[in-house]
């Protein structure tokens, strides 16, 4: 049995709303996790709590554990954290849209055989 303190939880909780996703190596051993300053064995522990809840849905692949809040995990976070609901991690926020590249916008390039020099008329 592991004790997590309230600050660890706490710190992990925060962090798995700020980014949505969380990547855990398979190691006990290690001291501290690559992201969050709290024991690998203990984020390990929380995320496999938080699983069984039906709040982070997993992925296993080459001895590395992918975890990503669900819908439900966002709420409940929200709420263990006392934040509104209405927050979303970054991971759920779709990028700015980009105006496309059009003619107007791209440089003008000489014609014909030449060093990159307009042809003088």
């Amino acid at each position: 049995m592991v004790l997590i303190s309230k600050e660890e939880r706490q710190k992990i909780y925060s962090y798995l709303l700020k980014e949505g996703t969380l990547v855990v190596k398979k190691d006990v051993g290690l001291e501290k996790h690559q992201d969050i300053s709290v024991p690998n064995l203990k984020v390990m522990m929380v995320c496999k709590s938080l699983k069984s809840k039906g709040h982070l849905i997993e992925k296993f692949n080459w001895q590395w554990y992918y975890f990503h809040l669900s819908e439900e995990g966002i709420r409940a976070m929200c709420e263990y954290l006392g934040l509104p609901t209405n927050i979303r991690p970054d991971y759920y926020k779709a990028p700015a849209v980009k105006r496309p590249v059009t003619e107007e916008d791209r440089p003008r390039r000489g014609f014909g055989r030449g060093r990159g020099r307009a042809k003088e008329e």
